[in-house]
């Protein structure tokens, strides 16, 4: 045992120890000897190793103390590093949801410019639909209207609108031979 151990954290129980020991040394080597209590006082240091053993222990108390700064400067950055890892870790989670949200947002902006162009397309695919369906439809009634007679007819009323000319001799020929013309139509 240290000396520690002697003068100061076991002393307390070496009255008991010793007690028990002599018991069983007597029991041995003498029985029917009781030994009822024994008590021991603290012994008497001399003054040099008093002196250098208050000075170990006060070394000792700074060693302590050194060591637990030491422990509790190591916990504070320990600390420092997990609060920048959770730091880093959130503004990496939330640059992550910022990601997946612009991502969703450009999906949804590509499917939306998809239906309108679907879209688009097919409004200029049923007016150029309607547009060659109104051709045809117009081809087909000209070739129902086209007929010889509405030719006939149509040459007749170009005819009738535009100014005639004549070269005779004889203005009455002229204007006799008018109201004859109106006659035959």
């Amino acid at each position: 045992h240290s000396l520690r151990e002697v003068y100061i954290e076991l002393f307390d129980t070496l009255d008991e120890s010793l007690t028990n020991a002599l018991q069983r040394d007597v029991d041995k080597y003498a029985p029917g000897i009781n030994i009822i209590a024994a008590r021991v006082t603290k012994p008497i240091i001399p003054e040099t190793i008093r002196e250098n053993y208050e000075r170990m222990e006060a070394e000792r108390t700074e060693l302590l103390i050194a060591s637990e700064r030491q422990k509790v400067v190591e916990k504070i950055a320990e600390t420092e590093r997990l609060k920048a890892t959770i730091v880093a870790e959130k503004q990496a989670n939330v640059s992550s949801v910022n990601m997946q949200k612009k991502l969703i947002e450009k999906q949804a902006y590509q499917k939306i410019k998809a239906i309108e162009d679907a879209n688009h397309i097919r409004h200029q695919k049923a007016m150029a639909d309607a547009n060659l369906y109104m051709q045809k439809q117009k081809a087909q009634a000209n070739t129902l209207k086209l007929t010889s007679q509405y030719l006939q007819k149509q040459t007749y009323d170009v005819l009738q609108g535009t100014p005639k000319v004549y070269f005779t001799s004889k203005i009455s020929d002229v204007l006799n031979d008018a109201p004859n013309q109106k006659r035959r139509r």
